[in-house]
């Protein structure tokens, strides 16, 4: 376990302003500060983000925001490659299961005996969500219409990879529907499908406290879940001698090409191929090395 040491200055986060409307007048005819005014935080960190002048900042749901110390926590990890793996050969019992048993979950259960590869394909998934209207950006055309606004032209592929669908289903005044990285061969079955409403916006305020827009864009992506496709039946195990290697041995050869005393080139060819200092150290006793 590793424990890291962070340390922040409360002075960042102190309120230092003074608002015109906490300074009155009072009957000596000095300018004071109320200080049992709402506004008026002055040397406090408030509970929630107030203005310059005093007032909350609200979000997009008129709800005040808390105000928090945030500290950046850097996670890290380690990756282990398992290596190899190889097939052993097993005979599978028979007869084989015909009917799944009650309550199958292939994720939960994992392997039964005798059970087909069949057992294990779930029905497709649908992933939905929604998100901003950026991605409209992929699919527009470079040309514009009279107001200068983006024209998206239905079924204008926009992909610089031929094997891929990006570009408009439909368009009209109300919405546009459009794909990104769909496969030419499926395109309805593929890819991820938005939905940008021209007419529903969204309004927030982002980290910067600034108002931001965006027309409201549902999206939606397939999955084939496990089908014959991507699934299939083995027993692995793992050999201790492959323990951590993760590709096959590669072997180098030194090799040097004996053309011949006859052959007056032959010094001259073995110095042309050094070109530094380094290269001093491969000319081993007259042989070059050749990877």
């Amino acid at each position: 376990m590793e424990h890291i040491k962070i340390k922040r200055s409360l002075e960042n986060y102190i309120n230092r302003d003074i608002p015109q409307s906490v300074l009155v007048v009072n009957t000596s005819g000095e300018t004071v500060i109320n200080e049992s005014s709402p506004n008026y935080y002055y040397g406090t960190i408030p509970e929630y983000k107030v203005t310059k002048e005093g007032d909350f900042v609200l979000d997009s749901f008129g709800q005040k925001i808390p105000n928090t110390i945030d500290i950046k926590i850097f996670l890290k990890q380690n990756l282990d490659d398992m290596g190899f793996f190889t097939d052993l050969e097993f005979v599978p019992k028979r007869p084989s299961l015909t009917q799944a048993p009650n309550n199958f979950n292939p994720f939960i259960d994992g392997r039964i005996a005798g059970g087909p590869i069949d057992f294990y394909y779930t029905p497709p998934v649908t992933v939905t969500g929604t998100t901003d209207d950026s991605h409209l950006n992929y699919v527009k055309t470079k040309r514009v219409d009279s107001n200068g606004k983006p024209i998206y032209q239905p079924n204008l592929n926009v992909s610089k990879d031929k094997n891929y669908f990006n570009g408009v289903i439909v368009n009209n005044s109300e919405y546009t529907i459009y794909k990104k990285n769909a496969e030419m061969g499926d395109i309805s079955g593929t890819g991820i499908q938005f939905k940008t409403f021209h007419n529903d916006i969204v309004k927030k305020r982002n980290f910067l406290n600034e108002i931001v827009t965006w027309g409201y864009t549902e999206w939606s992506s397939p999955n084939s879940g496990w089908n014959s496709t991507n699934v299939d039946l083995y027993a692995n195990t793992k050999k201790e001698e492959l323990l951590g290697i993760v590709f096959k041995p590669e072997v180098i050869d030194d090799v040097f090409i004996n053309r011949g005393v006859v052959d007056i080139f032959e010094r001259n060819a073995i110095l042309s191929e050094i070109k530094s200092t380094n290269d001093l150290d491969n000319l081993r006793g007259g042989y070059l090395v050749s990877e």
